[in-house]
């Protein structure tokens, strides 16, 4: 007879087997998060059940901060932030004290959460996280509400499904076309109960309600796409960046990329190089380089993440600011003249086309002014860049030129 020890052995190599031959069927789950709060007696972070963080003190939840509390849990939050290197279990640790900080924030804590929002693009999704956990088991502010709906340009995946859940228990709802589109496109990127919660935050805020899918011919995101192009003609349409067909580099790819890059890799050399090459320089400023007629990108880290630059670069009519319209202008004469309007004389109208010439038109030649839903930017300028040359170019913009100030960063005591 075969012994109990023997066949529990035997299952446990058998599954082992499997488990080796088929990684993503038996993924092991990331070790629960447990970590002492230095200055603090006995005050531990815990991760209490999946996805549930909890400061801790001599074992029991602590359901309100003071200041020496904030204090320590501020410096804790620095230290993790400026660990090198900043691996994956730290970035884990920093994403779970976020998120127990806010739980029982105090005014003081959200507007430090408020300032690291600001300070720290390339945070906002955990930032926004932390702040839906607030909104959902305290107070409900119309600070947190704006910040909430700012973070719809970046969040992803579960992060998202959390924002839209609190931004669904707001009594304040948005009825600004860009923020309805945002949330559209943020739904289209879900999976099936990402939709399901996209759609409860567009019927929130517009009284719209429609069929689940089981009972309509067409996908639920796509039914609001229809609705949101027959409500909002003249908006931008509410779907998804396509990569045009000649593009020689892809988003995705690009973005792989530069997530893998490191301090070390940072070349501002070839970045600036770059600038120029993709003739970024004709219409950006960037510190003391370049022209004023389009953005000012002098501070663009500190405003965007690097994917929103990446896909801002690539996909410019995906979102197009309003303080830089399009305009197609139509001579007296039948010519025309699409691009971005500025600054000329008294009775002329510059334009900065799209190949970044100025054309001056004299007003009293003007027939008619129609805007265009379109970028001035031209489409395919990383075309122009070896892929090298397309990441270090997001990454010089990513950092401060010489001469910039650097005063909306905190840093260690």
């Amino acid at each position: 007879m075969v012994s109990l020890n023997k066949i529990i052995l035997f299952r446990t190599l058998i599954l082992g087997l499997v488990c080796s031959g088929i990684g993503d069927f038996c993924q092991a789950k990331s070790p629960a998060i447990n970590f002492k709060i230095d200055r603090l007696e006995d005050t531990v972070l815990k991760e209490v059940a999946e996805g549930d963080y909890r400061i801790m003190v001599a074992g029991e939840p602590l359901d309100r901060l003071t200041g020496a509390e904030f204090t320590a849990l501020r410096e804790q939050e620095l230290k993790l932030q400026n660990q090198k290197p900043a691996d994956a279990e730290s970035k884990r640790k920093l994403n779970a004290l976020l998120i127990a900080m806010a739980r029982i924030a105090d005014e003081p804590t959200l507007i430090y959460l408020h300032e690291l929002f600001e300070s720290y693009p390339e945070r906002r999704n955990d930032i926004a996280e932390a702040i839906s956990w607030y909104a959902e088991e305290n107070q409900r502010r119309d600070a947190d509400w704006r910040v909430l709906v700012r973070s719809l340009n970046v969040i992803e995946g579960d992060q998202a499904k959390a924002v839209m859940r609190a931004l669904t228990r707001f009594r304040r709802r948005s009825n600004k076309a860009q923020w309805i589109r945002q949330a559209i496109l943020v739904g289209l990127e879900q999976d099936a109960e990402g939709q399901q919660i996209a759609d409860r935050l567009l019927t929130h805020w517009t009284g719209q309600q429609f069929q689940s899918e089981s009972n309509s011919t067409h996908p639920l995101m796509q039914q609001w796409q229809d609705w949101f192009a027959s409500n909002y003609p003249d908006e931008l349409p509410a779907v998804l960046p396509v990569e045009p067909a000649d593009s020689r580099w892809k988003y995705k790819d690009l973005l792989a990329e530069l997530q893998q890059q490191t301090k070390a890799t940072l070349d501002l050399k070839l970045g600036a190089q770059a600038y120029v090459k993709a003739n970024c320089v004709k219409c950006h400023r960037f510190g003391e380089q370049g022209e004023k007629i389009g953005p000012d990108l002098t501070y663009v880290s500190r405003r965007f993440q690097q994917k929103e630059v990446l896909q801002a670069t690539l996909f410019p009519s995906h979102f197009v600011s309003e303080e830089y319209p399009t305009f197609t202008i139509v001579t007296q004469g039948g010519k025309t003249f699409t691009g971005m309007m500025g600054a000329a004389g008294q009775d002329e109208i510059l334009l900065l086309t799209e190949d970044g010439k100025r054309q001056v038109i004299k007003k009293q030649d003007v027939d008619e002014i129609i805007p265009v839903k379109k970028s001035a930017m031209p489409d395919g300028l990383l075309n122009l860049l070896t892929k090298a040359e397309a990441v270090q170019l997001i990454r010089y913009l990513g950092t401060l030129p010489e001469g910039a100030s650097d005063k909306y960063r905190h840093k260690l005591p």
